[in-house]
């Protein structure tokens, strides 16, 4: 499913750089123009293929400098061709090197590429069309790998908190519930359904893009203090 998750969203992310300037701002991110963002996704494919076949033991697939024309679009095809092709060349349970102690496999690879694409994806669409949501299934795998990043120091600003609670409840899939404490020594999240400070129900995608603070495409019930979800972006912070 990843793998096939991989490629759907590159291919829609693609489509969304070629359709216009790529000097267009991004909104989702102010300090990037499309240019930016089909650079830097360039470049996320570009390091995973090279580590995903130094773990299979394959030649490294060519990784050309950026082009500074119209080529952009070509180029990031290139790049995102071969991701998806070692991804689907390699077995899930491959050892290879990734930052996360817990996990060294190509699974976890294409785990963190599939969701960090899916949210550049939105970036990308953001700037061109309408954004259309994350498919369910790898909107709740993507807000549980969050706490992955999180445990890592991935995009972790400051990881005080002071004991407030944010519930998520995703309406349109079975296994999407999240109770979050910010607590003095971390985050902290159990799959559970309870009473919170802040409580957000609405279809997993929007709480996903909310908790990346990224605009959502459907409405979403808050109920509580809409602090907390600013307290919790100051201990995650997505660029």
């Amino acid at each position: 499913m990843r793998v096939d998750g991989v490629e759907r969203e590159l291919d829609a992310l693609v489509a969304a750089v070629a359709d216009g300037s790529l000097d267009a701002p991004v909104p989702t991110c102010p300090d990037f123009t499309v240019d930016d963002l089909a650079a830097h996704v360039g470049s996320f494919c570009g390091f995973w293929t090279h580590v995903l076949c130094e773990g299979s033991g394959r030649p490294k697939t060519p990784f050309t400098d950026v082009p500074g024309d119209e080529g952009r679009a070509a180029w990031l095809t290139g790049l995102a061709g071969h991701l998806v092709s070692e991804l689907g060349a390699t077995p899930a349970e491959t050892e290879t090197w990734t930052w996360h102690p817990a996990d060294q496999s190509a699974g976890f690879i294409a785990r963190r590429c599939v969701n960090e694409l899916a949210v550049h994806r939105v970036d990308a669409q953001a700037a061109r069309v309408a954004v259309t949501p994350v498919d369910a299934d790898l909107a709740v795998d993507g807000i549980d790998e969050i706490f992955v990043l999180i445990e890592n120091g991935d995009r972790v600003g400051d990881r005080r908190g002071s004991g407030e609670t944010l519930h998520l409840h995703g309406t349109d899939h079975d296994d999407a519930e999240w109770m979050i404490t910010l607590a003095p020594d971390g985050v902290k999240v159990d799959l559970t359904h309870g009473k919170a400070d802040l409580a957000l129900r609405g279809p997993v995608s929007d709480l996903e893009m909310l908790l990346y603070q990224r605009p959502t495409t459907g409405e979403v019930a808050r109920f509580g203090d809409e602090a907390v979800l600013g307290a919790f972006h100051r201990q995650f912070t997505f660029d």
